[in-house]
């Protein structure tokens, strides 16, 4: 009964390590799914001048998994960094207030605020995937090891 103990304690601190892998992972893809968004919205807004109505119509065909639309309102994942969701709502509050060259400059500063959140983020997941996974192995270890 003991060794069943120890062995299902390890392979829970395993599955944590595993989980908070997951967690970094999801928090680039938002990022990354953030990204080919504000790219859409861009390219309809400037190649097709599209108003605000069609865009959110053309953005529903994307296949998002992190981004939902809800009649006239787009909402984002709750997974993601306060940061990263408050300029997402800042971007879709902002985008169609002004002229077509407004709104293409707002889409470029928030595509350029957006890479540089997702190349933080890359640098910060890398090293957070890597201490959590050495902890998670080691934690197993010594549960293993010491029982």
């Amino acid at each position: 009964m003991k060794n069943l103990m120890v062995f299902f304690m390890a392979f829970m601190l395993l599955g944590i390590g595993v989980y908070e892998a997951y967690r970094q992972k999801r928090k680039t893809r938002v990022l990354e799914e953030i990204l080919r968004f504000v790219s859409l919205i861009k390219s309809e807004i400037n190649y097709r001048a599209t108003d605000m109505e069609n865009l959110l119509k053309t953005a529903q065909k994307q296949n998002y998994y992190y981004i939902c639309f809800d009649n006239s309102q787009v909402k984002i994942h709750d997974c993601c960094d306060a940061k990263v969701k408050n300029e997402f709502v800042n971007f879709l509050s902002r985008i169609g207030t002004t002229d077509t060259w407004g709104q293409i400059a707002l889409c470029d500063e928030f595509l350029t605020l957006f890479s540089e959140l997702l190349d933080e983020r890359k640098q910060n997941e890398k090293s957070k995937i890597q201490v959590n996974t050495a902890l998670s192995v080691l934690s197993a270890l010594c549960v293993i090891i010491f029982s």
